[in-house]
């Protein structure tokens, strides 16, 4: 047999507790037909204390592991008497029977002796019915394992077998007791068939969420629109081309150019100023390529009076060095010294002159140029223009015109909108903001992104503001964070559910919030007392989150209670006999 891992119980539920007085006895008839569908009594218990119909109550034993939820019932066991155990094993991630797979009970007697019991396939879904006769009195220590492909799991429990018919009769009556109140009987089939799925009381931390309706907006400095200035025509940007819906924009790039329509006056001026300036033009040429052969001369003028220099500094240095050794006159050195000054002259008027040269150069040159970004020049003197620029960095959003087409003054040609950073603004009720924390935080849902919710101050979000007017007609405030967007998900106009975090519980004892069935406006829980027994309870609820509520008054931490199918336990309490009555085994 393969090994199968044993799960130590934190909780060992051991529940000895009366079924009812027609349950056991019809299983364990049916049990003995070959699980048929009949309803044949059992044969009356051993003893001189049995009833004439039916034996004493069953043993019943309900216990979790964190894979499987075990119910068992089986008679009070006496020493060397068959006995039939109904082990009925449910998967709680699914609430599914187990539906195949080998079933294993080993029990250790008091005398240290192994008894073992091996079932290979249950005997219908979920429920396998072992049969055996214990060898001695006393109590054994019992493990029941399940191997299935479904789920492998093994739970431990103690079996007590009397010595006799008899005294396990009496055992019977001093567990028997009263039926709990309110409780409903909702048989393991009912359930698997319905799948019936069960959630533990815990201890959580919860976070209580005023739950708002909310929009995404730009920033309010990050929209802008681009009108033109005056009514005319509309050309592209010097770059060649009319910037598109979709397009990013750089503040202060040119987006287009304006060209307005002049009267005939105005054309008429328009035309001599273009003739004007194709004169200044040319003129500007003429005086460049004047400039331009002085400049030839200047150049020629100043290599000339460099070499004359260079000579006279290298005749004054043999005049001095011959007269240094007494060979030359005074009159020799005087002469050298006195073309030198000459020729330093010469150059310094030179150097002067091509100097002048290269500022006046420059300058003509920065005219030029200064005259060309104006558009007076030739190249651009056909028409005035006028640029419309990107007041900001963004998308464009909107844009109707088209290259050529007359546009009027004060029409919006561009609308621009940034949206790195965006704006969630929400409307919470005036009647709430007593709720309200100092710096709240805050949670969004939104339907185009159903599966993630995302948290404002995780994603690097701020409280901007809350509103200081209450609207009068909708009796409601605004309440506004930033949010960083830097891939684009969110869009201006998004519908978002917004989270609004009010107030915290830490160790908050908590139930899954399916678990609550409302009746008559009270919230109710069903808690499993055993397998096919739950209890109503009404409940005191506290903050709800994600899913968990937290609960005030009516269940005990680590109590079992029914989240789905919860409804239709209620209807079950409320018609037993739509749902039958006893197993089918």
């Amino acid at each position: 047999m393969r090994n199968i891992l044993l799960i130590t119980l934190p909780l060992l539920a051991l529940l000895v507790a009366v079924s009812g007085c027609d349950k056991w006895p019809e299983k364990r008839a049916l049990a003995g037909q070959g699980h048929d569908h009949g309803h044949e009594q059992a044969a009356p218990a051993h003893g001189a204390h049995a009833h004439e119909d039916e034996g004493p109550d069953p043993v019943s034993v309900t216990m979790f592991t964190s894979n499987v939820l075990l119910f068992m019932e089986y008679p009070h066991l006496v020493k060397g008497e068959p006995a039939e155990f109904l082990a009925h094993f449910t998967v709680l991630k699914t609430g599914e029977p187990v539906r195949s797979g080998t079933f294993t009970l080993e029990a250790v007697g008091p005398g240290g002796n192994t008894e073992t019991v091996r079932l290979d396939a249950p005997a219908r879904a979920g429920i396998f019915i072992p049969e055996h006769a214990f060898g001695s009195a006393g109590i054994y220590a019992a493990r029941l394992m399940v191997d299935s492909p479904q789920v492998q799991d093994s739970l431990e429990l103690e079996l007590v077998v009397h010595p006799s018919a008899d005294a396990a009769f009496h055992a019977a009556e001093d567990a028997a007791g009263d039926e709990p109140p309110d409780s409903v009987s909702f048989l393991l089939e009912q359930q698997w068939k319905v799948g019936t799925l069960l959630g533990q009381a815990q201890q959580r931390s919860l976070t209580e969420r005023l739950q708002l309706p909310g929009e995404i907006t730009p920033q309010h400095h990050a929209e802008a629109a681009v009108t033109t200035p005056v009514s005319g025509r509309l050309l592209p940007p010097p770059s060649g081309k009319l910037p598109m819906v979709g397009d990013y924009v750089e503040a202060g790039e040119i987006l287009a150019m304006i060209e307005p329509p002049l009267p005939a006056t105005e054309a008429a001026a328009l035309r001599a100023n273009r003739a004007q300036l194709q004169a200044l033009d040319t003129e500007l040429v003429l005086r460049s390529l004047d400039l331009g052969v002085k400049g030839l001369e200047v150049e020629r003028a100043f290599k000339q009076a460099e070499a004359r220099l260079d000579f006279a500094k290298r005749a004054f240095g043999r005049a001095k060095e011959v007269k240094e050794k007494g060979v030359a006159s005074d009159q020799q050195y005087d002469q050298a010294q006195q073309d030198l000054q000459l020729a330093q002259a010469e150059y310094d008027a030179a150097l002067a002159m091509k100097q002048f040269y290269e500022e006046s150069s420059a300058r003509l040159a920065d005219m030029q140029e200064r005259l060309k970004s104006r558009g007076v020049l030739a190249e651009d003197v056909a028409s005035l223009q006028m640029p419309l620029v990107a007041p900001i960095s963004g998308h464009i959003v909107e844009h109707e015109s088209v290259e050529g087409e007359h546009v009027e003054a004060l029409e919006e040609i561009y609308e621009i909108v940034d949206l790195q950073n965006v704006w969630i603004v929400a409307r919470i009720s005036e009647f709430d903001l007593s709720q309200l924390p100092k710096t709240p935080n805050a949670s969004l849902e939104l339907p185009s992104y159903p599966d993630q919710r995302l948290d404002v101050l995780g994603m690097g979000g701020r409280l901007v503001n809350v509103g200081t007017r209450v609207d009068p007609q909708t009796r409601t405030v605004p309440i506004r964070f930033e949010i960083p967007n830097p891939e684009g998900l969110l869009r201006g106009g998004m519908f978002a559910n917004v989270f609004l975090e009010t107030r915290q519980a830490r160790d908050a004892l908590a139930v899954p919030e399916s678990a609550i069935v409302m009746d008559n406006g009270r919230p109710l829980v069903y808690v499993m007392l055993e397998g096919e027994t739950f209890q109503r309870r009404e409940v005191e609820l506290g903050i709800r989150d994600n899913g968990w509520v937290e609960v005030l008054a009516g269940v005990q931490e680590d109590e079992w209670v029914a989240t789905r199918s919860a409804y239709a336990i209620k209807l079950a309490s409320l018609s037993p006999a739509s749902f039958g009555h006893g197993h089918g085994h």
